[in-house]
């Protein structure tokens, strides 16, 4: 699907009037990043004031639209983590009023001014300050109005956990049906009844840092509830595939404050490294485009690589 065009300036000054009948725009500029939607910072001034900057979001427009709910699943999942005291952007124009401006569905979020850190001075206190962040994503109550999101990736869990022989995406890669053999035997141990909220792509590309401190963790456009695992299993594995050796301490400090185990995580762990199979080449793309990460397709493919092994290890070592 082809990119979201840029807001026209006529788009830009309704944006910056809905959020203050007297707001002037000042400047704009296309955001890095956003590989699910079209993000441009918008700067604008009221009378003499300071300026403010926000941030527009467009989102790709699906076959269906009547079953596109990711800005509205966004703009209620940010009011709920800012309830829960969890840093991430606020809303600033509701889906609503944005998609009206847009033609296409949309959100106006605030601007933060920070950026991934994807190489930290400190890697133990990085993992640590991810880890609380986290923590409190997934011990954050879950409002009523959103309790009929979707819960991730159980319906693709149960379609491949029950196959007869290894998934297609399985079948492809190297050591698809050794991953898909040691999941399918732990699978009816592991419990998928918890419905928190969580990221579902949390990753160090989603979290914007300032001078060392973690300010936010943004890209909430696939909102779910879910196993909190999963999330953790995502973080672990990424951490894995750049040679962070950071388990332990993440594991100590997200334990500590949710006060709760990480349960099931070996099998959370592989399904991380399941979802991008086939080929997790593309990612260097994305990478690239981001600019982060100096690791070309086959890089990424070795590390993904040596990371499924390394679990199937240990599977095998505790069967």
């Amino acid at each position: 699907m082809p990119i979201p065009p840029a807001p026209t300036p006529s788009q830009f000054e309704q944006v910056a009037r809905a959020i203050n009948p007297d707001a002037k725009v000042i400047s704009t500029h296309k955001l890095l990043g956003g590989l699910g939607c079209r993000m441009d910072v918008l700067e604008y001034r009221v009378g003499d004031g300071d300026s403010q900057r926000v941030v527009t979001r467009q989102y790709w427009v699906k076959d269906d639209p009547t079953s596109d709910k990711r800005p509205i699943g966004e703009s209620k999942i940010l009011r709920a983590l800012q309830i829960n005291g969890v840093p991430a952007p606020e809303p600033v124009l509701n889906e609503e009023v944005a998609s009206e401006i847009f033609g296409r569905p949309g959100l106006v979020i605030s601007y933060i001014n920070g950026m991934p850190n994807l190489g930290p001075a400190d890697l133990q206190d990085w993992a640590r300050q991810i880890a609380v962040a986290l923590a409190k994503i997934h011990t954050s109550n879950v409002p009523h109005e959103l309790e009929l999101l979707p819960q991730a990736h159980v319906g693709s869990l149960k379609k491949w956990m029950n196959a007869e022989k290894p998934p297609e995406r399985f079948e492809k890669h190297e050591l698809g049906s050794d991953l898909w053999s040691a999941m399918r035997t732990l699978w009816p141990s592991v419990d998928t009844s918890a419905r928190q909220i969580i990221h579902t792509d949390f990753w160090p590309g989603n979290m914007l840092w300032k001078a060392d401190q973690l300010l936010a963790i943004v890209d909430w456009e696939w909102p779910s509830l879910g196993v909190p695992s999963g999330d953790v299993g995502y973080f672990l594995s990424d951490a894995a595939y750049v040679g962070f050796d950071v388990e332990k301490t993440f594991l100590e400090t997200y334990e500590s404050v949710s006060g709760k185990p990480v349960q099931d995580l070996l099998f959370w762990k592989m399904l991380a490294t399941a979802m991008p199979l086939p080929d997790v080449g593309p990612w260097a793309q994305g990478y690239a485009e981001l600019g982060m990460r100096k690791m070309n397709a086959d890089e990424i493919r070795r590390a993904h690589r040596d990371h499924i092994a390394n679990l199937i290890e240990e599977f095998n070592q505790n069967a």
